[in-house]
């Protein structure tokens, strides 16, 4: 394990790294990466654009429908055991879409990767992220997203390697690379322990935080069942499903729609690169403003940026303006991954965090579930895409106003944070 190998470092951040490295992997094959079987998909088996689309909508609506369950149980037994679950169950199903003849076949391997992806993506990371650090956990939490951004480098291989293995042994190559990256990963994912020797935040030791009579932080939380209730979870939760739509929808399809204007494959990969290293922009830059400013007002900041460019897409009929238009939006979609869990640790706490941030993503998700399939059928019936960008930039809009009325829950932070945030051990 890496905390071994290097004592010196502070164990948040090997948390941290490490689970970058597996949003790299994750990101790669199945969120950025997965555009590039699209068209092959439709041309080996003569499915429909919404066809195809229904099942990257079930993925991401599977996902969501798995993660208050997962987030229960990562607040149980820690993220280490699901992540392995996660990863193992995730490579099967992608290792078994490299055999499918039909389409129940193909959404059936969705839905066993998209359970898979939702035990050990992004939020067990930020579940275990926010143990680790208080003062400074959106910047953590963004730190962990930079595997994401990064992730838009592996596209292009992954096109390299649908042209030149098919795209059946192509997939059978991913799913080795899973299983390899995400179990080493394992090894250096936990929890904070309560007793743990360093400091949170990995401050250096002062007598302050030092000694048999040190205050130990005991992590504070808001009841799932009271969290559901609140108007800022719903108002929050609402928004993030509206800029969801509008995202997802972009990545399943940005690829397809620029072969659709005659671009080649390699070239379509080489939009979302740049929408993805475009993206560490908001992520690491949004993530350390909205520790010192109102996170609130960052994540708007972030959705409207989005919302300003899915309409764009609309009147776009050239590579470059198409690239000009995916570089504007991707500080936007950057930013809201890291600024959204931070602001549910702020408002609710971390004691119940993997629930409260499970329950998120099920929301969510209902966003990313009917955005690609709307696209996909918007295609379908009029042969283009004008639409569906436009559809996009109409519901992601929704994302500003019900942020801004997501205001923190005072009286529940008073009622369950007072007087449990810190106590004393024994002394």
């Amino acid at each position: 394990m890496l905390r071994r190998a290097f004592p010196g470092i502070y164990e948040g951040w090997i948390v941290v790294w490490s689970f970058a490295l597996l949003i790299v992997v994750i990101g790669t094959v199945f969120f950025f990466g997965f555009g590039t079987i699209f068209t092959p998909i439709i041309h080996d088996f003569g499915w429909s654009n919404a066809e195809v689309s229904l099942a990257f909508s079930l993925r991401s609506e599977v996902g969501g429908i798995a993660a208050p369950l997962i987030g229960i149980l990562i607040d149980r037994f820690g993220p280490r055991r699901s992540l392995i679950a996660g990863v193992i169950t995730a490579a099967l199903g992608v290792f078994g879409m490299s055999f499918m003849q039909n389409l129940w076949q193909f959404y059936l391997s969705m839905f066993v990767i998209a359970v898979g992806v939702s035990a050990c993506g992004g939020p067990v990371g930020m579940v275990a992220a926010a143990t680790w650090f208080n003062r400074r956990r959106a910047e953590a939490i963004s730190y962990i997203t930079v595997g994401g951004g990064i992730a838009g480098l592996g596209v292009p291989v992954v096109a390299w390697l649908v042209e030149t293995l098919g795209w059946r042994d192509c997939l059978q190559v991913l799913s080795v690379v899973i299983v390899v990256v995400g179990l080493f990963v394992a090894a250096n994912i936990r929890s904070r322990p309560l007793d743990h020797p360093q400091p949170v935040d990995g401050d250096r030791a002062t007598p302050a935080n030092t000694g048999a009579n040190t205050p130990v932080r005991v992590s504070w939380g808001v009841p799932p069942r009271e969290v559901m209730k609140s108007r800022a979870f719903l108002m929050l939760s609402a928004g993030q499903a509206a800029v969801a739509f509008g995202t997802t929808a972009l990545i399943v399809h940005i690829i397809p729609f620029l072969e659709m204007q005659g671009t080649s494959k390699a070239a379509a990969a080489f939009v979302v690169t740049v929408y993805t290293l475009v993206s560490l922009i908001g992520r690491l830059g949004l993530g350390y403003l909205a520790d010192r400013y109102d996170k609130r007002l960052i994540m708007t900041a972030a959705c409207a940026l989005v919302a300003l460019g899915m309409p764009l897409l609309a009147f776009t009929s050239s590579y470059a303006a198409t690239l000009a238009v995916m570089a504007l939006m991707a500080p936007g979609f950057g930013g809201t991954i890291p600024v959204r869990p931070a602001i549910l640790a702020d408002y609710f706490g971390t004691r119940y965090f993997g629930a409260v941030n499970g329950a998120m993503v099920f929301v969510q998700t209902a966003g990313a579930f009917f955005g690609p399939w709307l696209v996909g059928w918007l295609v379908d019936v009029t042969g283009e895409y004008t639409l569906g960008w436009l559809a996009c930039g109409v519901v992601t809009a929704l994302a500003i106003p019900l942020t801004l009325a997501a205001a923190a829950p005072g009286h529940l932070q008073a009622q369950y944070q007072g007087g449990s945030d810190e106590q004393a051990a024994a002394g």
